[in-house]
């Protein structure tokens, strides 16, 4: 049975995509890019909420697995306190949103860092601020890929790379520059 690897961009995705020692291929390009090994789908989401909870309910209906990986990129609502690092891999343990109604928190794992959602980027201090009080981590998907397999009866499990660090940064050149610590992660892959 294969096993789905969630994540946003292609850019996350990238280096990891076109490693030899991983071996996937593209096989479908709509609604959805989807890639393939012998044990793994990269299943392209797109960014933000709603592309996530898509994203995850067609998989759901379309292969068969019983857990799922989430993967990618996040912001550090507070790089000095939390003791995050830029280019830190950090696997999650829970999830919040910061946005309205959305009020549950998911368990993922025992061990780990709490992830906020939020609907748009979070860059400013204030942001930084609203996001620190859910969580170290603050990302635009983890919420709904967590509440889609919660309602589609799969374990899920999340690891977040820091690329997001301050108002200042340039978050797609982060991606860009790190992307290769991620494709390092041999367990997601294979």
């Amino acid at each position: 049975m294969l096993k789905p690897v969630f994540m946003a961009m292609r850019s996350e995705a990238e280096e990891a995509l076109m490693d030899r020692r991983f071996g996937f291929r593209l096989v479908r390009t709509e609604p959805f890019e989807v890639w393939r090994n012998d044990t793994r789908l990269v299943i392209l989401s797109g960014i933000g909420l709603v592309n996530s909870s898509m994203a995850f309910a067609w998989a759901a209906k379309e292969f068969e697995f019983e857990s799922a990986f989430n993967v990618g990129a996040a912001g550090a609502t507070d790089i000095a306190r939390d003791g995050l690092e830029y280019g830190g891999v950090y696997a999650v343990a829970k999830v919040a949103c910061m946005e309205p109604y959305n009020d549950r928190e998911f368990a993922l794992a025992e061990n780990g860092k709490t992830l906020a959602t939020s609907s748009r980027p979070v860059v400013s201090y204030e942001d930084r601020k609203k996001a620190a009080r859910l969580g170290e981590l603050v990302d635009m998907e983890g919420y709904a890929f967590a509440a889609a397999a919660e309602l589609f009866g799969k374990k899920l499990e999340m690891v977040k790379i820091v690329t997001d660090f301050s108002s200042e940064c340039v978050i797609s050149e982060n991606i860009l520059k790190l992307r290769h610590k991620l494709a390092r992660l041999d367990n997601i892959w294979i």
